[in-house]
Parts: C-alpha cells; sequence; structure tokens
C-alpha cells in the first residue's frame, strides 16, 4: 500500500504517557508528509485485533501500543509493516520493537528505596490486558533479592482495569493500609495513579515522605505539581514516539531496521522519596 496514513494503537487516551506517545507521533509524521490515525483500544484486547484488522486495510502501517500477550499468525499479512511500542508481545514473525528496558527501570527504582532502608515496598506495576506477565515485576523481584529481601507477592497489587486508574488505585491503597499492611514504600505505573496514592494515604493520615516514600513511571510535569513533588522515572516518551516512528518510515521504505530499539530512563529524584 502506497499511501500516507499510518495507524496508531494505544491502550487509553486517558493516560499522559500513551497521549505524550501518540501527540509527538502525529508531530514526527506530520513533518514526514504522513497522516496519523490514533485508536483508543481501551485496555481490550478483542477490540485491538479489531482495529489491528481495520488500519491494516487503511493504512501504509501501524504503530501498536499493544495488549496482547501474542499475535495471532492471521491477525494481518505477514509483511504487513508493524513496529510495537512500549509492550511487545510474542510473534512467530519478527516485528521491530521500540520502548524501555522496563524490567531495568524498576530494579533501578526499587533497589533505590532499598538503599533508604525501606523494606515493606509496595509495587503496583500496573494493568496489561492480555497476560500478567510484567518485566516491572521481575526487575522489582531481582531487586529485593539482590539486597537480601524475601520476595512477597501480596506486596505486588495488580489493576483489574474496570474502572479508572485513579480509582482503582485509590482503593488497592485503601485496602493494603486497612488490612494493616506494612509499607515503606510504594511503587506505581504512572503519575496518575502516584497522585490516587497520596490521595489515599492522606485519608487514612500517612504522608510522603515521612510515612511512605513514592516512585513513580511516566515522569509527566504533573510529577512536579504535586506537594510534595513526586520522584519519577523518566521514560522520554518523545525519544520512544520518535524512534517507532523512524523504524516504520524505515520498514516502508523496504530498508533493514532493528528488531530491538531501547530508550534509556533516568531516576528524577524529588521530594516524595527525600
Amino acid at each position: 500500500m502506497n499511501n500516507k496514513t499510518i495507524g496508531m494503537i494505544i491502550p487509553t487516551t486517558d493516560n499522559s504517557f500513551f497521549s505524550s506517545l501518540s501527540h509527538d507521533c502525529e508531530g514526527y509524521l506530520s513533518d514526514k508528509g504522513y497522516t496519523l490515525l490514533i485508536c483508543d483500544s481501551d485496555n481490550n484486547v478483542d477490540r485491538e485485533k479489531e482495529y489491528l484488522n481495520t488500519l491494516s486495510s487503511l493504512c501504509s502501517g501501524i504503530i501498536d501500543v499493544s495488549g496482547l500477550s501474542e499475535l495471532d499468525n492471521d491477525l494481518l499479512p505477514q509483511d504487513y509493516p508493524l513496529v510495537f511500542v512500549d509492550r511487545r508481545p510474542s510473534s512467530e514473525r519478527s516485528i521491530p520493537w521500540t520502548g524501555n528496558d522496563d524490567e531495568e527501570a524498576m530494579y533501578e527504582a526499587t533497589s533505590y528505596l532499598l538503599e533508604q532502608g525501606c523494606a515493606n515496598i509496595l509495587l503496583l506495576p500496573g494493568y496489561v490486558a492480555g497476560s500478567n506477565d510484567s518485566p516491572r515485576i521481575r526487575g522489582y523481584k531481582k531487586a529485593l533479592e539482590d539486597k537480601g529481601v524475601s520476595y512477597d507477592e501480596n506486596y505486588v497489587l495488580l489493576r483489574k482495569g474496570i474502572k479508572s486508574s485513579q480509582e482503582e488505585t485509590r482503593d488497592i491503597i485503601m485496602n493494603a493500609l486497612s488490612e494493616g499492611k506494612r509499607i515503606d514504600a510504594i511503587i506505581t505505573s504512572s503519575d496518575r495513579s502516584a497522585f490516587s496514592v497520596m490521595k489515599a494515604i492522606g485519608e487514612l493520615g500517612y504522608y510522603a515522605p515521612e510515612d511512605i516514600r513514592l516512585i513513580s513511571f511516566d515522569n509527566t510535569p504533573y510529577s512536579t505539581l504535586s506537594s510534595p513533588s513526586i520522584t519519577a522515572i523518566d521514560r522520554n516518551a518523545k525519544d520512544i514516539a520518535y524512534k517507532a516512528c523512524e523504524v516504520l518510515l524505515k520498514l516502508l521504505n523496504g530498508e533493514e531496521v532493528s528488531d530491538t530499539n531501547v530508550i534509556p530512563v533516568s531516576l528524577v529524584k524529588r521530594d516524595s522519596t527525600r
């Protein structure tokens, strides 16, 4: 197909990181003369599959922030230009991927809290529609093991993806603290979740960082607006978006590309962990 339209699927527009990705992809592709069609799968794997099928008939290529655990062989033509971003479903064909090393990022965040003396670290790794396997959980476990701290699966709390991230995060934290779970640090999957954490612990009479230290993923501008400001993993969304677009355009031009394109992260330390 030789048109100038690209499709993009994101899990939700109600998330600043995914919104930033799509915004930056649109800007990059517009400068190259392409139009971007953005679809919100709402963390629903069946809807994502429908979008893949529809976009493949309308667009020259697709950028997919996928919730699938595996890409079905018959979902797209074998040579259809596709780039996975952030999440990487398994596939029999070789499909380029661009994103962060989430396992290493979580290892860094967990290690930092352990070095500060935290021993009861609650992890909210987020929600993946098609699989409960998570590199963030692997990074968290490895950091604990390397510091000689026992891993307790009861300190890894997954969202069900039924309500908004803010609502589910608040419910998780309220339940955990109300049950008497000892918590001296929390790592959340996004800045928005971190806001819900701060609201929930405040309602129960706890404060960050005095009682509970807090780290979030994404490092959107919102992380600097809260009080206290939130220590965050900066995922460099623009770099991810630009690299994904660059890889897809190379595919469209028949050029060779790398299957794995890792964008570095950095831990931005703020008041919530001091």
